[in-house]
């Protein structure tokens, strides 16, 4: 026999250059008959011992702790799991190490089923050893046993090998076994500048010591045979339960559902025989797979949500197909009022965990879990562990930092990387060895982990207390945290349930508690609003949810929705790959013509006008034609999407023997086969695609219906990204929203809102911290700041570069003196400030771009000093039209500011100008030919209102640019 006893991978997170999957192949091609995993956590676990057992490889699972002795010092141990209770044991002490940080050996002594291997090299043993007989003597009586070992490292080094036969003298003579070991940090012998690297990237102070080789080798000696010959070890083969509802009030959880699932038809007040029907099929097929309990646990926490006015989403995915979780309150979509199929969520052709993900409010997230926690047990329910791993970039960074490699190199190769790969990098670098040591330690440590992370969404719920099942480590939210990440879980068969946090429910939550609508009252609102479907037809979708990028609302201008099915249909077509389909969609539902091809795909295929669009479809074709039931549809569909060729072969045979027995012909039965297959890549997840229309409606039905508070949340979910705010800012003004600035007796650590605008909260401000914004706001509420010395006599906790902040923003323009006597008396008892009268009669004040520059600077744009300000007026005297007045080929003439602007050259050298103009209404990417350049008398700038004429026009690239004809600065009046 032969194989390793003490490797650690990339788990052990930058303390070896082991990548588990490179170690296992690695392992094959050696033909080791025995592997070890001793990381310092049990993350790769899973992973590993499936590995080993699939390619014959007896797996032995182990962990490296490190204790403290009785001289401070640390010392290494591995423990090694001897069997099946053992690993229970192996995961209990990885879980104490992280949940309780253990860190001494009495600690882990009393675990029976384990074995023990004391490393002697460079451990508490050899310098025992050396230090004092009697003490090391008592040591090994102390933890002497069966089960333990002391492992000894061989090596060429001189001294090393006097050490290694002293230990082997005195374990002799004190009975105690020696076992050999090898610890493997790396696989090759060139990869130890790897490893070198990953500690000093931990520790940049690390000093690597002198070590020895810790490159991959096998060991074949009888000690270590007879020590992996007590290694029996049997795992995962145990069925893990779903975890059981636990109030049915006395009934079974069978009747229990099916109680609660009439009570809510009837509350939604379907009493069609259709409905009955299917709520009787759904609930035999859930009951069939054992899925009873999982319902009933949604079914509770959502309504414990909802009782605790907590916003839960209207559903998400393939559940929304279910009538179950409809009558049930999990999903607010009706599955039949859309054509939604419950074999998209549960096939019992095809056994699978049911996935219900949940939507809350991101700050509301904790609230239900808590909740889950405190009816489960907190053993019941954890966190799963996600790897943050090095990137490209992170790599490049981390990796030059240890090399003492210049940013403006790493930024060279950066480039070179979005156009070559490493090895032809390399190649360019061939006679400069630092750059190769540097691209060669970074190609190898990317997608290594490089910390643990909690998964943003997954949470685990077990029937058992997972102490038992799997190794925890704490986690957020006072919650464990599996050390497994959510494959690995759900391969194991615990249930991993999504509860996501969502920021547009946050959103539409504080829009419902302005307005003080009920939550219910939002879920029955019409879909036929029609000032929603003019938001829509005008494209005006800004801060609406999957409709608000570029694409899409181009597309939606040229749709102009007119019912809820568009906006569904854009949504599932607005994704790469269908989108290929949209112009035919678009210029179908404006009546251009289309031929089927048979006549039986008309009622699939009607509502979206010929084109395939959901995956419910190519379902529904697969029934119709071949009498597939729609579990077995769903397998095609599935096995399509998947390219399982195999499996594929004989489907389309299948698909074509029956579609012949269901009385059509053989040419049409391949030609629709054909249709399926090349449509079933295309097609998406239409109860997916429902309930995102359906979220976004209610966002659209807000926004169109009570647009300053909309506004006002949405602004408010953006303080602390001044871009995005900006941009948010100038979308409500050229809706005609007036924005005021901060007021230092007004304003909060939120937007403020009123019937014709909002004020920007003080927290906005550049240096105005939100702990500083909340002690004004409570100094606030003793009265309202009278003066500028009242002010700052009650804030002594505002410093000058603070104060300095609140007169540039406006914050403090209510005291009504100007921003230059503010400043100059920021730093001292200013008397005469109390006598505003005296005060306001001295105008002094600095030039508008000063002033400009440093709104600028604290705001983030200009509210008060802003080119565009009162530009009305402006626009009225110059005789100028609005940007978005701008027609192609017809001159306008307009008043503009530049936004952006740059000089390029023309093929034959000459000089233009190309950017972005605009006003209130919209702005436009513009150029300025060398024709027109050539005439002007002066510069362009952004400090300018300018007069222009010009006139739209399709540029190269089919974008549309506002060619400038001619253009004139106008003074600032």
């Amino acid at each position: 026999m032969k194989g390793t006893l003490y490797t650690k991978t990339e788990y052990s997170m930058l303390e070896s250059a082991n990548k588990l999957a490179l170690y296992l192949e690695k392992a094959k091609s050696s033909k080791a008959s025995f592997l070890a995993l001793t990381d310092t956590n049990l993350s790769a676990s899973y992973k590993f011992y499936k590995a080993c057992v699939a390619q014959n490889i007896k797996p032995i699972m182990g962990l490296e702790y490190s204790f403290i002795n009785a001289d401070q010092l640390s010392s290494t141990v591995l423990i090694y799991a001897l069997n099946n209770d053992g690993y229970k044991e192996l995961m209990k002490i990885s879980t104490l190490i992280n949940t309780q940080n253990i860190n001494l050996l009495d600690d882990v002594l009393p675990y029976k089923n384990v074995a023990f291997v004391h490393v002697f090299n460079d451990s508490y043993l050899e310098r025992l050893i050396n230090k004092d007989e009697e003490l090391f003597k008592a040591y090994i009586d102390l933890i002497n046993s069966k089960n333990t070992y002391i492992g000894i490292s061989y090596t060429n080094k001189l001294n090393k090998i006097e050490e290694n036969k002293l230990m082997e003298d005195k374990a002799k003579e004190l009975n105690v076994k020696i076992l050999p070991i090898h610890k493997c940090l790396y696989l090759e012998y060139e990869d130890s500048n790897v490893y070198e690297i990953l500690t000093k990237i931990a520790s940049k102070d690390k000093k690597i010591e002198d070590f020895e080789d810790y490159c991959f080798r096998l060991i074949d000696d009888e000690r270590v045979d007879e020590f992996v010959n007590r290694i029996n070890l049997d795992l995962y083969k145990e069925k893990i339960n779903l975890p059981k509802f636990p109030n049915t009030k006395g009934y079974s959880s069978k009747e229990y559902l099916e109680a609660l699932c009439y009570k809510g038809l009837e509350k939604r007040k379907k009493t069609q025989k259709s409905y009955y029907e299917r709520l009787d099929y759904e609930l035999s097929v859930i009951n069939k797979m054992g899925y009873d309990d999982y319902f009933l646990i949604v079914w509770d926490f959502i309504k414990y949500a909802k009782n605790a006015n907590i916003l839960v989403g209207p559903g998400r995915g393939s559940a929304a197909g279910s009538l179950v979780a409809y009558t049930l309150g999990i999903t607010d979509v009706d599955p039949l009022e859309f054509g939604l199929l419950f074999e998209r969520f549960l096939n019992p052709e095809r056994v699978s965990m049911p996935d219900i993900d949940t939507d809350f409010p991101d700050i509301k997230r904790e609230d239900v879990i808590n909740y889950v926690k405190s009816v489960y047990g907190m053993d019941h329910i954890c966190n799963i562990s996600a790897f943050d791993t090095f990137q490209k970039s992170i790599a490049l960074k981390d990796v030059a930092k240890v090399l003492k490699i210049e940013e403006s190199k790493v930024r060279i190769i950066s480039d070179m990387l979005d156009k070559y790969t490493f090895d032809e990098i390399i190649n360019y670098y061939h006679d400069n060895p630092l750059m190769i040591n540097y691209l060669n330690v970074v190609k190898k440590i990317i997608d290594m982990p490089r910390h643990t992370t909690t998964h943003a969404a997954g949470i685990i719920l077990s029937d058992r207390s997972l102490l038992d099942i799997i190794p925890l480590q704490d986690g957020i939210n006072g919650l464990f945290q599996a050390q497994l990440p959510a494959p690995d879980l759900e391969a194991i068969g615990l249930l991993k349930m999504d509860f996501l946090g969502i920021s547009n429910l946050t959103l539409i939550d504080g829009v419902l508690k302005d307005i003080k609508m009920p939550q219910k009252n939002l879920r029955n609102i019409p879909l036929n609003d029609p000032k929603v479907y003019k938001l829509l037809q005008n494209a005006d979708t800004v801060g609406i949810f999957q409709l608000e990028s570029f694409g899409m609302r181009k597309y939606l201008k040229q749709l102009k929705c007119e019912k809820f099915d568009d906006i569904v249909a854009m949504i599932a077509l607005y994704r790469p790959g269908p989108m290929v389909n949209i112009p035919d969609y678009i210029k179908r539902r404006h009546g251009e013509k289309f031929e089927y091809l048979h006549d039986d795909l008309k009622p699939i295929l009607e509502s979206t006008y010929g084109i395939i669009i959901y995956q419910e479809q190519i379902m529904q074709i697969a029934q119709k034609f071949a009498g597939f039931s729609l579990g077995e549809a769903d397998l095609l569909r599935r096995a399509i999407s998947k390219k399982k060729v195999e499996a594929l072969a004989k489907m389309e045979d299948d698909f074509i023997k029956r579609s012949i027995q269901n009385g059509y012909d053989e040419k049409i039965a391949k030609e629709i086969y054909d249709l399926i297959y090349r449509f079933a890549d295309y097609g998406f997840n239409k109860s997916h695609s429902v309930v995102y229309a359906y979220l976004a409606y209610q966002m659209l039905y807000l926004k169109a219906n009570y647009f300053n508070v909309f506004m006002a949340n949405i602004l408010n979910g953006s303080i602390g990204n001044k871009e995005k705010l900006k941009d948010l800012i100038d979308y409500s003004k050229a809706r005609g929203m007036n924005i005021y600035k901060p007021n230092i007796n007004v304003s909060t650590t939120k937007f403020v809102y009123d019937e014709v605008g909002l004020f920007m909260p003080l927290n906005s401000i550049l240096s105005v911290g939100n702990s500083i914004a909340v002690k004004i706001i409570n100094e606030r509420e003793n009265g309202l700041f009278k003066s500028f010395d009242d002010f700052k006599e009650r804030c002594p906790f505002v410093n000058e570069g603070i104060l300095e902040a609140l007169i540039f923003s406006g914050a403090l323009d209510i005291f009504g003196i100007t921003k230059k006597k503010l400043l100059e008396n920021s730093n001292k008892e200013s008397i005469f400030l109390k006598f505003l009268p005296d005060v306001k009669e001295d105008n002094e004040e600095y030039d508008f771009s000063y002033l400009k520059e440093n709104e600028l600077k604290y705001l983030g744009m200009n509210l008060e000093y802003n080119l565009l300000k009162n530009i009305d007026k402006k626009r009225f005297k110059a005789r100028a039209l609005p940007l978005k007045e701008a027609k192609i080929d017809k001159e306008l003439r307009t008043l503009v500011s530049i936004k952006d602007f740059k000089n390029i050259k023309t093929k034959n050298n000459e000089n233009m100008i190309v950017g972005t103009i605009e006003d209130d209404t919209a702005n436009l990417k513009f150029v300025i030919f060398p024709r027109v350049l050539k005439e002007l008398d002066f510069e362009i700038n952004t400090s300018n209102l300018y007069l222009a004429l010009g006139r739209l026009s399709k540029d190269n690239k089919d974008e549309l640019n506002f060619v400038v004809n001619k253009i004139a600065p106008l003074n600032i009046k």
